[in-house]
């Protein structure tokens, strides 16, 4: 069985707690910051999966859509789901993640990272390391012990996740603007590894 919400509220406290002495800041996302996480979301779809993702598909994104998702997903967690911010300073975020159970069964896995989106600026400075070690950490304290990621196989992502120990273990077909692509699965089988990566 996995942990409440009680549980979870607490570990986002002490994440948070412990990083506020850094910049940029990693704390639980809130309802008030959906619009920034919309831009963070479109805009880094805009710059990662251009020539891999059809154009009009890129063009057609919407943050006031995304905007909707994210509130949906905020205000129904049901303490399921662990969402962050990295914020650069007060009010301009430049990272989210999110996680929790896994939305497909695969065997010998429990936890998702569903997402993590860091805007091009900010790449390449470990602020995506410290927003997955987050979801790692909270899927740890609530009992899950692995966890997966799917990545678009054509994404130079790939490389960051396999720098961090993941391995790709399933690949399935996806169709996206029309165009179908190879998602990737990266996993890592035991979790506990993450709370030792200083963040």
């Amino acid at each position: 069985m996995h942990s409440s919400i009680k549980n979870k509220n607490s570990v986002a406290e002490g994440l948070m707690s412990r990083d506020m002495t850094d910049l940029p800041v990693i704390r639980p996302a809130t309802i008030e910051d959906t619009l920034d996480m919309a831009q963070v979301h479109v805009d880094t779809w805009r710059t990662s999966y251009v020539g891999i993702v059809p154009a009009e598909h890129l063009a057609n994104l919407s943050y006031e859509r995304s905007q909707a998702g994210w509130n949906e997903h905020i205000l129904n967690q049901h303490g399921r789901e662990y969402i962050f911010v990295a914020e650069e300073r007060p009010g301009k975020i430049i990272g989210i993640t999110s996680g929790g159970p896994l939305r497909e069964a695969m065997a010998g896995f429990d936890g998702e990272l569903y997402v993590l989106y860091v805007l091009k600026s900010f790449q390449g400075m470990g602020y995506g390391k410290r927003l997955v070690t987050c979801v790692a950490q909270a899927l740890i304290s609530a009992g899950y012990r692995s966890m997966i990621i799917w990545v678009l196989k054509d994404n130079p992502a790939c490389r960051f996740y396999e720098r961090l120990g993941g391995q790709p273990v399933v690949e399935k077909m996806v169709e996206i603007g029309g165009k179908l692509l190879i998602d990737l699965a990266y996993a890592w089988s035991d979790i506990r590894g993450f709370s030792e990566i200083a963040y």
